[in-house]
């Protein structure tokens, strides 16, 4: 196959689906090229338990996308979830009184920050600076060309861990993928789905997965929380299935079909087909039933997450509401329970900031891959402005 060195690539590993997205920039704007997916097996609540069926399914995923866009994939932005934990740090550095502050200084102040103990089993995800504080004022963006004697950094530091992570990275590495970054994979929803505006005047994103739900939140553009809830579609489909007493694949087919979050929202003379767990055949009930299920475990998903937002202190302050992405998004009446419980608006989260996106990727699901995606455009564009600051440095010094 031809080699494309300019292209980037996500790659969402995901209890039920690998999905993998590639683009190009053009023009400063980033093309959909060719993208891939593939059923997965060997998760349990978005851990990985077993490799080779996870390693199979990249494998697939990258092979379609390699075959639709006619290239080979060498490396990839690769997402991150249900192990995550975040904690403010913060990080000193002493200044030479009466110069600028430097970036030099503003990334060593930084780097300090991030130098906290994570506990056992944890490993650094990301490092997102909040503020900087000089001299003991707090509150400070950009701290770069003022003065003083002390710099402060405050980060939010995302955790993850380091057994999950490194069985991560393994399976892609054995599918013959470089990880290029991980990334904490609502960071990628947030990418996709929403805007600076949006940030600024507070949002939430939550990745709807098979294994759990990853949960940001921003307010006045700085991160103000980021943590997993382990619940997720798998949950919803083991309480029909023990519900129901049928084998959880005709649960989840049954979800697909017929689930909706609001029970009351199902006529009461609906009826359902049910496939028996012993195998004796069909029987029927009410598709009411089925939805009772589904809305006790939704309702008690918003709730957690709301009670997430409450301990950060943005509940009800978030006016641009909630944002889900993720294919359990998709569930009818989803949307309007999550407005029940939280008070505010809820969408959700198709992707965006793509062009020549095609219509089949226009779906929840795919929002933090194309999410990933992004994130690695930004990546090139954070490596491409750091050897341009290199350059000019040492044209400075022989000049």
């Amino acid at each position: 196959m031809p080699r494309t060195p300019s292209f980037l690539v996500g790659l969402d590993l995901g209890s039920t689906q690998t999905r993998c997205v590639v683009g190009i920039e053009e023009d400063g704007r980033l093309r959909c090229l060719s993208y891939g997916a593939a059923r997965s097996g060997g998760w349990r609540r978005g851990v990985i338990v077993d490799q080779e069926p996870v390693v199979e399914s990249v494998d697939q995923a990258v092979a379609e996308a390699e075959a639709n866009g006619g290239l080979a994939i060498e490396s990839a932005v690769v997402g991150v979830g249900a192990t995550v934990t975040s904690a403010l740090s913060r990080g000193p550095t002493l200044l030479a009184a009466g110069h600028p502050i430097a970036r030099l200084q503003v990334n060593e102040a930084v780097k300090t920050a991030t130098r906290a103990r994570l506990g056992e089993d944890r490993m650094l995800l990301q490092a997102v600076p909040i503020s900087f504080a000089v001299d003991g004022q707090p509150g400070i963006r950009n701290p770069l060309e003022m003065t003083g004697r002390r710099l402060e950094a405050q980060v939010r530091l995302l955790a993850a861990s380091t057994v999950a992570h490194m069985n991560l990275t393994t399976v892609v590495n054995k599918a013959g993928i470089v990880v290029e970054e991980t990334i904490f994979e609502p960071f990628a929803g947030a990418l996709a789905a929403i805007g600076e505006q949006e940030r600024q005047i507070g949002v939430a994103v939550a990745d709807l997965g098979a294994g759990s739900t990853d949960l940001i939140a921003y307010l006045e553009d700085d991160l103000r929380a980021a943590v997993s809830i382990p619940i997720g579609g798998d949950l919803f489909i083991r309480d029909a299935a023990y519900g129901l007493r049928t084998p959880e694949a005709d649960a989840a087919r049954l979800i697909e079909q017929y689930g909706c979050a609001i029970a009351e929202m199902t006529s009461e003379n609906s009826r359902l087909e049910v496939p028996s767990a012993s195998g004796d055949g069909l029987r029927e009930t009410s598709r009411r039933t089925l939805n009772q299920i589904l809305e006790s475990r939704a309702e008690e998903l918003f709730t957690l997450i709301k009670q997430e937002l409450a301990r950060a202190g943005v509940e009800g302050q978030l006016i641009a509401g909630l944002v889900l992405t993720g294919g359990l998004a998709k569930m009818t009446g989803l949307v309007d329970m999550a407005e029940r419980v939280l008070k505010t608006g809820v969408r959700m989260g198709l992707p965006a900031h793509l062009y020549e996106l095609p219509e089949e990727l226009d779906r929840p699901e795919w929002t933090t891959a194309i999410g990933l995606l992004l994130y690695a455009q930004r990546l090139r564009l954070h490596r491409r402005a750091e050897k341009e600051t290199v350059a000019a440095w040492l044209r400075n010094i022989f000049s």
